[in-house]
């Protein structure tokens, strides 16, 4: 398994700019997602909320280096906590950041098949998934998300901001089941179990 892991890993990188940025990592939370996992945060949001809690990210050129160093701290975690569930994407916006988004889950899931990917975007669901791509970058979005299961879509929008809501910032927001989603090529929302 890990030689098929590295071979993709060197195609990916050879395929794509090595020139990423994240804005950080949260270990142990259990916030944004079901259970308990942790959080990588992308760098570059062309979204730009007004009152965002995360205004740091909206810069493509802030944050800190991507390297594999950072990979294997992310990994690492998941390893030492093996009850840790989920990995999931914030922001920034990681659909923004799609060749960073799509190489960290496409190792992740090759080294945690079981563990589910949670992604926070912007965007809307139905832009990338039901639509045909009419750019690479669209293409590597929609391979993005049918590597997801569960999708929060939708900009925060302070006038709908809404503290009671599980897992969304505003009542605008959506958390979508991917899998299922796609299965029923139509959107399904999620439901906790």
């Amino acid at each position: 398994m890990n030689s098929i892991v590295n071979i993709l890993h060197k195609l990916i990188k050879d395929q794509m700019s090595l020139n990423w940025r994240y804005a950080g990592i949260e270990y142990d939370d259990i916030a944004n997602g079901i259970g308990l996992g942790a959080v990588f945060f992308t760098q570059g949001c062309p979204h730009q909320c007004p009152q965002c809690q995360n205004p740091q990210t909206w810069s493509k050129d802030g944050g800190m280096k991507f390297t594999d160093a950072t990979f294997d701290q992310l990994i690492q975690y998941f390893y030492d906590i093996p009850y840790a569930s989920r990995l999931t994407l914030s922001g920034g916006d990681p659909l923004a950041n799609p060749e960073l988004t799509y190489y960290l889950i496409v190792k992740f899931k090759a080294l945690f098949s079981r563990k589910i990917i949670w992604l926070y975007t912007g965007y809307q669901f139905e832009r990338f998934t039901f639509n045909r791509a009419e750019t690479k970058e669209e293409e590597l979005i929609r391979k993005i998300i049918r590597l997801c299961d569960v999708i929060v879509d939708g900009k925060f929008e302070i006038d709908k901001r809404d503290i009671t809501l599980p897992f969304m910032g505003s009542s605008n927001q959506r958390i979508i089941d991917v899998q299922k989603s796609i299965k029923e090529n139509k959107t399904i929302l999620w439901k906790e179990n």
